[in-house]
């Protein structure tokens, strides 16, 4: 069922889910929204969460939308990429789609596993579940529970 009158929605998700597919469905029934918040944390083996990504999963969908604020950090096992991931070809990414206000970070976890986040800037959220040992030239002013990795 659609949800004609819903203006706002949060949905925060601190642990690893795969169900990823789920959410663009759920959004998809709240057209008329004009204020989201995501923070998710994705186990996708196969696919990294770039500007592209979000573009057609989300915001192609919500053309009433004025307010974005995200956090989305996919979790892939590096087996199974193409090439290497780059922050910088994540971040042209979201330029390309006019999201300046947006940033990457890229985290090889193990041999095998690779995180890239992707969230708006200024970071809006006060848990930030992990982070490697690349530290952003960023502020996380919220920040009150962090879990830093090397």
């Amino acid at each position: 069922d659609m949800l004609p009158n819903l203006k706002c929605f949060s949905l925060k998700s601190y642990f690893r889910f795969q169900q990823y597919e789920q959410i663009p469905s759920l959004l998809r029934r709240m057209p008329y929204l004009e204020h989201l918040t995501l923070y998710l944390c994705i186990n996708d083996q196969h696919r990294i969460t770039d500007g592209t990504r979000v573009q057609d999963d989300i915001l192609a969908h919500m053309s009433q939308l004025h307010s974005f604020t995200f956090y989305i950090s996919t979790y892939i096992d590096s087996g199974d990429l193409r090439h290497n991931i780059s922050r910088e070809h994540i971040q042209q990414t979201f330029i390309n789609i006019g999201q300046q206000n947006a940033t990457t970070i890229v985290n090889r976890l193990s041999r095998s596993v690779v995180e890239c986040s992707i969230f708006s800037l200024p970071f809006a959220f006060d848990y930030l579940g992990s982070l490697g040992n690349t530290f952003p030239n960023i502020i996380f002013n919220y920040v009150t529970y962090l879990v830093v990795e090397d």
